[in-house]
């Protein structure tokens, strides 16, 4: 005759991933690095341009963004709360263009770094602003920079 079989109740999903987080050999030693949240594509309008015509009418921009981390705590505990609201930036970027107005793509895409940078636990910020449709002959024009925050060495970028 056999033996009755013990019945285990199944883990419930944060058991399991607790469980998983405490016997998987990446979690046994801390481990070093840069991460890279990225944002493509986000499309606002903004007051930009030096001619007379683009101060009296939003013009369309493309953003591209590159934030860096030093470390994530979120790659380890999975938890939003450890992560950069991918929401808020968007939010952060929008409220920036709607509110602010200036004549270069140059002055823009640094406001917005340094905006990010402030609000937003990162290392750095790439920002890439197109602005689509100013010659017939090129897709879009743009400028690209990153910043880093001060004393972030091994930031990203």
């Amino acid at each position: 005759m056999s033996e009755p079989c013990d019945i285990i109740a199944a883990p419930s999903v944060a058991e399991a991933r607790t469980a998983h987080l405490r016997s998987s050999p990446s979690r046994a030693a801390p481990t070093v690095g840069d991460d890279t949240i990225f944002l493509r594509g986000l499309r606002v309008d903004a007051l930009i341009g030096v001619y007379e015509h683009e101060k009296h009418a939003p013009q369309p921009l493309l953003i591209d963004l590159e934030l860096g981390l030093a470390h994530s705590h979120a790659c380890f505990s999975d938890c939003l709360d450890d992560a950069v609201d991918y929401g808020a930036v968007v939010a952060a970027v929008r409220r920036h263009a709607l509110l602010n107005r200036c004549e270069l793509l140059e002055a823009f895409a640094q406001n917005v770094a340094d905006t990010l940078l402030q609000d937003f636990a990162l290392s750095s910020a790439a920002v890439t602003v197109s602005k689509p449709g100013i010659f017939d002959v090129a897709d879009s024009v743009g400028v690209s920079i990153r910043r880093r925050r001060v004393g972030a060495a091994n930031a990203t970028g």
